[in-house]
């Protein structure tokens, strides 16, 4: 971008009510249009602040200067290596890089777990299927879960600062209920998929995780694949093993990782909590939420889908809330993948 001079030194020009030069003058006029093309929005800001380029004028204004350098995968910077080394996080980062899972121990003391899986299990078994989603509003504690410090150390680590929460959904497993087939959380998004994972869930125990009770089911190493399972991998479930997990810890994995959940065989319930974050990059630069369903019945569909209003996700109810929520939800992302 070219630089425009306004003749002098700014910090060291004379009192700023003085008459300037027809020179400078002119080159501030200059410098008001190239601001005004760049950064409209801060026209208004101009006559306090003097600056000889567009740069120097974000400077001034506090605009963060845009990088052109990516971290790499699991290549920590330095702030977040020793946030993850603080919260005892390390070894967590080495499980879910070589394997595409990991732990975490203790997330909370085990009155906060007790009180959570309460709350979830309240909520979740007024549902038909005893799975409910949409939860953020629905209880105060959901917002000190998506809060908690290690889920969003190990949330950064994987989807980068600055992500997003997904989806937050709780489940009442009881014996014997349908499971899905083996899966990736990513699994709107066409393969192969980017090196940089896109998407993290974890799975808070509320109560022990073992084969027997229903726990996660994954594939080691598969995130490596960087494509979802074919319908032969579906069916051997070669190298699939359970996930091991206490009561008031959590698994998490990669959003390309094989997983899905064994079915349970025991009796009674088992009480769990997914919340996925994913990264902040795909998000539309302008929001149009505002733009309700009254205003947009009778638009073009190719408008509504512009706007994903029919994705499924932009109800109160969201993508699993009703089977046509659903089927727009998966007929959409299938769509993503052509």
């Amino acid at each position: 971008m070219p630089t425009n001079s306004v003749g002098s030194d700014p910090d060291t020009a004379a009192d700023t009510q003085a008459k300037p030069s027809s020179g400078m003058r002119g080159s501030r006029l200059s410098l008001a249009r190239g601001v005004m093309r760049n950064l409209p929005k801060f026209a208004n800001l101009l006559p306090p602040i003097r600056a000889k380029s567009v740069q120097q004028l974000r400077e001034r204004l506090g605009i963060p200067t845009r990088t052109h350098e990516t971290q790499q995968p699991f290549n920590l910077s330095t702030r977040l290596a020793i946030r993850v080394r603080k919260l005892g996080l390390e070894q967590a980062v080495q499980n879910v890089s070589k394997n595409g899972f990991g732990h975490i121990q203790d997330l909370a003391p085990m009155d906060f777990t007790d009180q959570l899986r309460e709350t979830v299990r309240r909520i979740a078994s007024a549902q038909p299927d005893g799975r409910a989603n949409m939860l953020l509003d629905k209880d105060p504690i959901f917002e000190e879960v998506v809060l908690n410090p290690k889920i969003l150390a190990l949330a950064e680590v994987m989807c980068g600062k600055g992500a997003l929460l997904s989806r937050l959904v709780g489940c009442v497993i009881k014996q014997n209920p349908p499971v899905a087939d083996l899966h990736v959380t990513q699994n709107r998004l066409p393969a192969p998929f980017a090196e940089h994972n896109q998407m993290v869930t974890f799975c808070w125990a509320c109560d022990e995780q073992t084969k027997e009770a229903g726990a996660i089911k994954v594939v080691p190493g598969s995130q490596h694949h960087r494509r979802p399972p074919s319908p032969d991998e579906i069916t051997a479930q070669k190298d699939a093993e359970a996930v091991k997990c206490a009561a008031g810890s959590a698994t998490f994995f990669d959003g390309s990782l094989w997983h899905s959940r064994w079915p349970r065989t025991l009796e009674g319930e088992q009480v769990l909590l997914y919340i996925t974050y994913c990264r902040l990059a795909l998000r539309p630069q302008e929001s149009y939420d505002h733009l309700d369903s009254d205003w947009s019945k009778g638009k073009p569909f190719a408008l509504r889908v512009l706007l994903g209003k029919e994705d499924g996700l932009d109800t109160a109810e969201g993508a699993i809330g009703s089977i046509d929520n659903l089927s727009k939800f998966i007929r959409m992302s299938n769509w993503s993948k052509t």
